[in-house]
């Protein structure tokens, strides 16, 4: 026979099984969404976009699909979907456009298409010239919207350091700029929507008094009579008119190799612009040394942005 005791603890332990279930049905957890991205992204590695001299240019295209296990083994969406363009950085001296992949993943998540590109280094082009290659990238996704569904009024341009300028000059550019290498062949104007600009520099001329002779003459190239002209037709700020997308710029209080006072520089000039920006400081950090709670801290805010400006649903 039980004792009194022993039939309380019982009827707890069935009212546990009866309350219980219910809320572990409720937590059961979904797909891991990194697991998922093969079942529904086709990547599209070393696409030529552009032939410089010797030089053929590749960018690499993730497009969302569904995989039909035959041919022709993937269906691309009929849906158009926002493309993330993603610029690596390095100094405009090294870096390639894999070496940066691990910034794509969380737009993927999100069904964004991406394109990632290679462009010249230093040693191999001049500032305006690589400038001009990430255009052309650019063109590439407008060329072939049509074949992948790339929503060309939802571009989203970004890029850390070196990157982080090359998307600014995306951004700021349009037909009245006059940018001297960036010729129009595909006769349509080339127009994004947004730039996540990671710590990259906005006014190079300022920036340049932190660097030293040799970098200079690499950034600027060798004539000194012509340094200023350089610098100042490759800064993003020398083109912020009224037409300027939306800009968000995440930066490092402490950062040293890209002046965090190049943020609030472009802060405080598109304010005064009335464009619609965003600065994301991460306190006490340097140049992108960010750990995983910020990162995931700028992710939220990057997803706020682009959903106030109609680029997330």
């Amino acid at each position: 026979m039980k004792t009194p005791a022993v039939s309380f603890l019982f009827f707890l332990a069935c009212t546990s099984v009866i309350l219980v279930q219910p809320a572990c049905r409720h937590a059961t957890p979904g797909p891991d969404p990194l697991a998922a991205l093969y079942s529904n992204t086709q990547v599209i590695g070393d696409i030529v976009y552009k032939t410089a001299g010797p030089h053929s240019l590749k960018l690499d295209a993730y497009i969302p699909v569904t995989r039909l296990g035959e041919p022709p083994w993937v269906e691309y969406s009929p849906d158009l979907k926002p493309v993330l363009f993603f610029l690596h950085g390095g100094g405009w001296t090294s870096g390639n456009k894999i070496s940066r992949s691990l910034f794509l993943m969380p737009f993927l998540s999100k069904g964004f298409c991406v394109v990632t590109a290679d462009y010249r280094l230093l040693s191999q082009a001049s500032l305006p010239e690589i400038i001009s290659d990430t255009r052309a990238a650019l063109r590439w996704i407008y060329d072939h919207s049509r074949q992948y569904k790339f929503d060309t009024a939802r571009i989203v341009v970004s890029g850390e350091s070196a990157g982080g300028h090359l998307a600014l000059m995306n951004g700021v550019l349009n037909e009245s700029s006059r940018f001297p290498p960036d010729s129009n062949e595909a006769g349509h104007e080339l127009k994004v929507a947004a730039v996540v600009n990671w710590f990259g520099v906005a006014d190079l001329v300022k920036a340049s008094s932190d660097w030293d002779s040799v970098y200079l003459s690499q950034v600027a190239g060798p004539d000194p009579a012509k340094t200023t002209t350089v610098l100042r037709s490759c800064s993003p700020v020398n083109y912020v008119d009224a037409h300027t997308v939306p800009i968000l710029t995440i930066h490092g209080s402490e950062d040293r190799a890209a002046n965090y006072d190049q943020a609030l520089l472009l802060h405080d000039i598109l304010g005064k612009k009335g464009i619609k920006n965003q600065l994301l400081t991460i306190p006490g950090k340097k140049h992108g040394n960010f750990n995983s709670r910020e990162m995931d801290q700028a992710m939220q805010e990057i997803w706020n942005f682009l959903s106030s400006i109609q680029i997330l649903n």
